[in-house]
């Protein structure tokens, strides 16, 4: 008998950054394994997106039965108001603490719509989803967070309709790095943590984009137990990949792809790269958001002629900067806890890209182990001197020729369709 599933998830083509990859990709895979796939998203033309890509429409499976709704939208009233600038983007990455506008919007962002402006897609998506489940027997629905408001409609459909309810999160909710930014006030800090343990509690399963947020959402509620969660994490497209060029570029390149805010430690390998732009030739590049400051820190350590910077670009680009590449930087956040706040989606296309990577953040994480396991690069925290040494060894590398990385098979569990076949386990 046919799977059947409805996936609600808010970012869809043409919205463009990393949240929409995850179930793009998922979905494409499940309907060419079989699954019926149903989609529920708000139409483009009433979504709040920070960033667009339509050229993404192209990787939608043409059995995927698509089903979009009106939305109302928030953010689109306050970007009238206080100037598109004080929106924040994606992860937070453009906050700027100086911007009095920004911060208005962000405080009443926080405490007037909780647990998110997008909340009021909600009574739109549930009567759209109620019609799909009963019009096409479907028995499991998969709500995709964040934004976490969409959890709450996956809620109220097993609430009423007692379908088999994932709840996946590709980020935390309360315990996310940017959580503090949010201004919180306490009481909408306790009405997201009562919502966070209610959407825990009640969900058949929970899917996590990695094994570290598993033991944050656990804790949670004394009601739920290890047997409730899988990690399933992000991953690449081996489609994205078909046309590569392996090939070494003329300059010694090291690439930043994606939102890079001030929770992302990168001054120590700025400190480390500043020591040695006097002895080899390199050029910086950044593709995406980057925070306010950064220019300022790299002006400090006159890096700034040796840097460039490009505004958000389509999927299929941001693969070939990595194809133009000779060293990939991945920075991770952490949290109030000194933990990982959050998991650059980003990481398993630079390993699909073969070339060295470098991650500061934690050196006992997620993310270092998956660099080790892969054997991809090395991990780095606030050691300058390391950092420079591992710098200078892939520059060396690069110059006589070991620019691109042995294949490794272990980079094969990073794949979207072995992900979409554990999807596929968890329906019924």
């Amino acid at each position: 008998m046919q799977k059947k599933v409805l996936i609600l998830t808010y970012y869809w083509p043409p919205s463009g950054g990393a949240g929409v990859q995850r179930w793009l990709k998922l979905s494409h895979y499940l309907a060419e394994q079989g699954v019926e796939v149903h989609v529920l998203t708000p139409r483009g033309d009433y979504a709040s997106y920070t960033t667009l890509d339509p050229t993404l429409q192209n990787d939608i499976h043409p059995d995927v039965k698509l089903h979009q709704t009106k939305s109302f939208e928030p953010l689109g009233i306050f970007a009238k108001l206080f100037g598109k600038k004080s929106i924040p983007s994606a992860g937070f990455g453009n906050v700027d603490k100086k911007n009095w506008k920004q911060q208005l919007v962000i405080f009443l962002r926080t405490n007037l719509f909780i647990p998110d402006p997008r909340k009021y897609w909600k009574p739109y998506a549930y009567k759209t989803a109620k019609q799909i489940i009963r019009q096409h027997g479907i028995t499991n629905i998969i709500t995709s967070s964040p934004p976490h408001s969409v959890q709450l409609i996956g809620k109220k459909l097993k609430r009423k309709l007692n379908v088999n309810w994932i709840a996946d999160f590709r980020d935390m909710w309360t315990d996310i790095y940017y959580y503090e930014l949010l201004n919180h006030s306490r009481l909408s800090h306790i009405m997201n943590l009562r919502m966070e343990r209610k959407v825990i509690e009640q969900a058949d399963h929970i899917a996590t984009a990695t094994p570290v947020y598993i033991s944050f959402f656990a804790s949670k509620s004394s009601k739920v137990n290890s047997d409730k969660f899988t990690s399933i994490p992000n991953g690449y497209d081996p489609k994205d990949f078909e046309d590569f060029d392996y090939g070494k570029n003329d300059v010694f390149t090291i690439t930043y792809t994606g939102t890079i805010s001030e929770q992302y430690n990168i001054n120590p390998f700025l400190d480390a790269l500043s020591s040695l732009k006097d002895s080899i030739e390199f050029k910086l590049q950044f593709v995406g958001s980057v925070y306010p400051q950064l220019h300022e820190e790299l002006e400090q350590r006159n890096l700034i002629k040796h840097t460039l910077f490009s505004d958000y670009v389509p999927h299929k680009e941001s693969i070939r900067y990595l194809q133009k590449s000779s060293l990939l930087l991945v920075c991770g956040p952490l949290n109030k806890d000194q933990k990982e706040g959050g998991i650059p989606a980003k990481v398993y296309e630079y390993l699909a890209a073969r070339k060295p990577i470098i991650y500061i953040g934690k050196v006992d994480g997620f993310v270092a182990h998956i660099l080790e396991e892969t054997v991809a690069g090395q991990s780095f925290d606030t050691d300058v001197p390391a950092i420079t040494a591992y710098l200078n060894k892939v520059h060396e590398d690069w110059q006589s020729g070991k620019a691109i990385l042995p294949e490794n098979k272990e980079v094969l569990a990073y794949s979207r369709p072995l992900q979409a076949s554990r999807f596929k386990d968890l329906l019924v």
